[in-house]
């Protein structure tokens, strides 16, 4: 056997043998190198992973316009609109239901208003209200027992306060009325829901709070406006975060 035969044998072995090798250790991964993601990917993708954000407080969620009258605003009886603001008419009851739905636990409803006239000799109110959800307390915030002009008896005075529905869920030593005469000067009334408690301000000062011992968060509505044998105006209503 000559010389070059025999290197040929050799190399074609040496070519096998490692062949062989090659693929027993590809084998043995059972992933290709190349679709083994980099820590640079890796570190990517967690960078873009969404994650959930709450919205800061203090943005206007909605804004009434009246501009046009009350289009937009079904269901709305007993007012007009009179320069762009709401006024109630004397029919003895007025409501509206604010045409915006909440998607957020923790808000502000702020409106300006002016009692106009009380119609005696009965009490009129004004309240904004939140139905009772199924998972969620409603509430009531508003000025009752409203009276005329003239004489009344001692103690005999309207009341700013606070209310859930149901009142069983109230919890201790709150939703209590407080003695409260709104005059004819305008108002600037501002609800407030945070979690469990509802607040309800005017010109900044807290007339009546109440909060829930059965859930964790208060009605987000539909928010609605009721008034009975009281003439009103209301501007300037909005809804805002918290």
């Amino acid at each position: 056997m000559n010389t070059s035969h025999v290197i040929r044998n050799a190399s074609n072995i040496a070519l096998f043998v490692g062949l062989l090798l090659f693929s027993l250790v590809a084998c043995s991964t059972g992933i290709p190198s190349s679709t083994v993601p980099s820590q640079a990917t890796t570190a990517s993708a967690k960078r873009l992973s969404p994650t959930s954000t709450s919205l800061p407080a203090g943005i206007v969620l909605y804004q009434a316009d009246w501009t046009h009258g009350l289009a937009g605003w079904p269901g709305a009886h007993g007012w007009k609109v009179v320069q762009g603001q709401l006024v109630s008419d004397k029919s003895g009851s007025s409501a509206f239901t604010i045409p915006y739905q909440l998607t957020v636990s923790d808000y502000a409803i702020e409106f300006r208003l002016q009692v106009v006239r009380s119609l005696p000799p009965y009490s009129g109110y004004y309240e904004i209200v939140a139905p009772k959800l199924t998972d969620k307390d409603g509430y009531h915030a508003g000025i009752f027992n409203l009276k005329g002009p003239g004489p009344r008896p001692f103690g005999d005075h309207s009341q700013s306060q606070v209310y859930l529905d149901p009142s069983s869920s109230v919890s201790q030593s709150s939703g209590m009325p407080q003695d409260y005469e709104p005059g004819s000067g305008w108002h600037s009334y501002r609800v407030e829901v945070r979690g469990n408690e509802v607040s309800l301000l005017d010109d900044g000062t807290q007339v009546g709070s109440a909060s829930s011992e059965r859930t964790d968060t208060l009605s987000n509505g539909p928010i609605e406006f009721d008034s009975t044998l009281v003439i009103l105006r209301v501007s300037n209503l909005r809804i805002l975060t918290l």
